[in-house]
Order: C-alpha cells, then structure tokens, then sequence
C-alpha cells in the first residue's frame, strides 16, 4: 500500500466571506435598477459606486441618469444649453455652481450690494445659464415710500462661445464617462448690457479664503472702525448655504495700517484695510480684468466713494438669507415679533431705499435691524434699529404719543419702543436715539425718529415679480 502524505498548514485557517450580492452580480444590475438608486442617494455616491469597475461604469454614460440629476435644480428643458449633454450641463455648470443661485450680500465700504444669482433655462434669443443681477435702490425716496429693488444684470455664468480670450477648464466630477471628444464647458462672462452683446467681456468668479482683514476710514486725526461684514454672529449670514466647488484662493494678507500713517494728510479721509479680531468667513468675489474706464459692470456693483480707497480687491460677497415669511395680521392673537423676521426695505430720507434684515431675540423679546446696504451715514453691516413691545405700563403713554405725532391718523396695530443709530458723514459723531416703530400691516413698519422727527417706511421684501 502506498504512503499518504497529508500537509497540515501552520497558518491562519480562511474565514467565511460575507457578501452583499454574489460575486459579480452588482455588475449584472439591470439599467433600471441603478437609475432607481437615484431615489435613495445623491449622484455623487452613484457615481461613487458606478465608478469601482468597468461595467458598473458604463452606466454613466447613459444620459438619462444625468437629466436626472439635473430635475432637483428646477432644470427639465435642456434645449437652450448650446448643444451641450445632460452629462456636461451638471458637471460644469450645476455641481461647481448652483451654489450660486441665491443672495449675496456685500463687504464694499459704507454702501454695500446685494447680488442674486438665479437658473435661466434659456429662450430662442438667448442661451441658458447662471444669471446674477445687482440689486439696485433709487439714491432718493420719499419718507413714506420705500422703493423695492430692481434688478440690474452683471454675471452669467454660461456655454456661451461668444466673446473673446481663452476657455480655461472648469471643476468637475473626477470620475464621469470619458470622451475623445474635448468638450465646451462652462465660462463666466460679464453682460454689462444684455441689450449691447458687443459689450460683454470674460471675467472671473473665484472663491476666497476666510480673512482677519477690516475696513477702517481715516479722518486727519481720527479713525473710524466700519462695521465687521459679517460679524461673528450675524442672523442674516447663511450657514446652511456652501459656497461654489470650485478651488479656494486664499486671501491677500497685505494691509494698510503702516501705510495709512504716512498718508498725506490733503488727500484724508481714505479708506484702507487692516487686521480685526473678527475672521471673516469664505467669500466669492467678481474679479473683472479690465479696468473701471472700460467697463460699467464695476460700477454696477460698487457705488464710488467721494473718498480715497486704498483697498483695491473687489468686494467680497457672502450668502445672505432668502427669508421670506408670508406675515400675520398685526390684530391677530397668534402675532409675535417672529413674524417680522426676514429681508425688509425700507426709507432713509435722503440717502434713498435700503435693505435691511430684521431678527427677532428670543432672550430680550427685541426684533433687530441690520443693514445690508447702507450709506455715508450708517453704513452697510451696522444695526438700524432695535425694538420691542412696551411693558404694561408703557402702553397707554406709547398709544397716545403715537397718536400726538401722527397727523395722518394711521393707526399702529402694534406699537414697539425702541432705540437707533444715526450718525454724520462718514459715520462720525454716531449717536444712539429713541424711535417708536408701528406695525401698519403684515408687510408694513413705520418708524418715528424722535431726533429728526420724522417718520420713515419700511416694506417686507416679498420675492421677485414674475416679470422680473
């Protein structure tokens, strides 16, 4: 009889593998099946998943899946996109920069701006794309008659081949079908008129770091510290909302407060920029290559200064909140000052239209005024006015004072004291005054400024006009 050798291994002994699905079988999903994935999970992990081996991947280049991916923003009709894929409109439009779409308030000295991107799907006269608008107020307006904004255009962020200077490649999904093909991808242009094409340039949108660095205004023997843009806490800085994907630039570290020393005292006041102990968060910022004489889309979204600005970087933009309550009637018993929460326009004599976003404090029971875009006076990033319901004893004397100063006879439905800041020119010799404000309706507040003895409107911003 032979000899049986047996082998016994001093090694380890095989565990049993456990497995989502048999050994191949993800490969072998039906088309349907990973188009149905799209219920329960993002297009990032779908193409995540789609990406782990060759079959898998051939999924991706179906073109459904990525009109799919477009529907969530708002986005059915890809006619008016110049030709371009499903695939390439999310890829180099939608993922880096539907972030956009939204409110932007900005940093610029005393003025400000608020800037609004939207999604425009195109028409037979012009092609699709991100579209952002300045919002503009009339540098006057009566006492008793805010003016809403209107909306000027400046950005477009499109496929547009006209034009001029060269495509440089946008961000994109690292693992997408590949193509042979080089394709059109998105570009950031400037309309200074969308009625004069010849006028419309190549510009930049870049994405800036968090910064220390302040606004101050230089008087001959004073300085002026403007506001911090965004504060530290700020109700209407939009955490929830991120900026676009595309890569981060950091921030100039240069300033100016050696400079400002030696400044010649005949060319003061003078703006310039310097260190704070607030960090600002990441901004987007419009960077424009030509310069102020050749192009109006500057001056569409920065107000000159009769001062000298030594900061020569474009404003920084950050995401403003878009709230916008429907109001309750002021009579009703359900009525709180929470309800006066969101964007408001309202009037400031002879420095026009400007818009303000009011945020109620549970602690002390007030409601807030914080300038979004400002003036000489009180500049953008200051806080307006704070008010709150009186005290049971203070509402017999708050009525009939309302009704002493009040010729027209308008009655309050709801009456808040309060207190204000007005200050001079180049917010010098700030001061804070008492106000008494007036809830008129769900979308109306009238304030009297016992100081100036005046009363002045403010109106609850309610969205864009269809038409607009």
């Amino acid at each position: 009889m032979a000899d049986v050798h047996v082998q016994i291994s001093s090694g380890p002994r095989p565990q049993p593998t456990t497995r989502l699905f048999p050994e191949g079988a993800a490969t072998q999903l039906p088309f349907d099946i990973v188009h149905t994935l799209l219920d329960y999970t993002t297009i990032i992990d779908l193409v995540n998943f789609c990406s782990t081996c060759r079959a898998l991947r051939a999924h991706l280049k179906n073109e459904s899946i990525w009109r799919r991916a477009c529907v969530p923003y708002g986005l059915r009709n890809l006619t008016y996109f110049g030709g371009q894929s499903a695939y390439t409109i999310y890829t180099q439009l939608l993922h880096p920069y539907a972030a956009l779409v939204g409110l932007w308030a900005s940093d610029s000295p005393f003025y400000g701006k608020v800037l609004e991107f939207r999604l425009c799907t195109g028409n037979e006269d012009e092609q699709g794309g991100i579209i952002g608008e300045a919002w503009t107020f009339p540098t006057r307006s009566p006492p008793d008659t805010p003016t809403p904004p209107s909306y000027t255009r400046v950005l477009k962020l499109s496929f547009d081949d006209d034009g001029g200077g060269d495509e440089g490649p946008l961000e994109s999904l690292h693992s997408g079908p590949s193509s042979t093909a080089t394709p059109r991808v998105a570009s950031v242009r400037v309309f200074c008129d969308s009625l004069t094409p010849p006028l419309r340039h190549r510009t930049s949108l870049v994405r800036l770091s968090a910064t220390s660095l302040g606004k101050f205004l230089q008087l001959h023997r004073k300085k002026v510290n403007l506001p911090d843009f965004p504060p530290h806490i700020s109700p209407w800085y939009d955490r929830n909302r991120g900026l676009p994907r595309i890569p981060e630039v950091p921030e100039i570290t240069i300033h100016h407060r050696e400079i400002i020393k030696i400044y010649p005292a005949a060319r003061l006041p003078a703006v310039y920029i310097a260190p704070t102990a607030v960090t600002k968060p990441g901004a987007i910022s419009i960077r424009c290559p030509r310069p102020p004489a050749e192009c109006v889309c500057q001056s569409r979204l920065v107000t000159a200064l009769p001062y000298d600005n030594l900061d020569e970087r474009p404003p920084r933009y950050y995401p403003l909140r878009n709230l916008i309550l429907p109001g309750t009637d002021p009579d009703s018993a359900e009525w709180t000052v929470h309800d006066l929460d969101g964007i408001w326009y309202g009037s400031y004599g002879p420095n026009g239209t400007e818009c303000i976003y009011l945020a109620h404090n549970d602690e002390h029971d007030t409601i807030e005024a914080t300038k979004i875009t400002g003036d000489l006076n009180v500049p953008r990033g200051c806080v307006s006015w704070i008010a709150h319901l009186p005290f049971g004893h203070q509402r017999a004397m708050a009525q009939g004072y309302w009704t002493s100063v009040r010729a027209d006879g308008v009655e309050a439905r709801r009456l808040l004291m309060g207190h204000g800041t007005i200050a001079g020119n180049g917010f010098t010799d700030m001061a804070i005054v008492e106000l008494m404000a007036g809830v008129i309706s769900a979308d109306q507040i009238d304030i009297f400024w016992a100081e100036l003895h005046e009363f002045r409107t403010y109106r609850r911003y309610k969205g864009r006009p269809q038409s607009a």
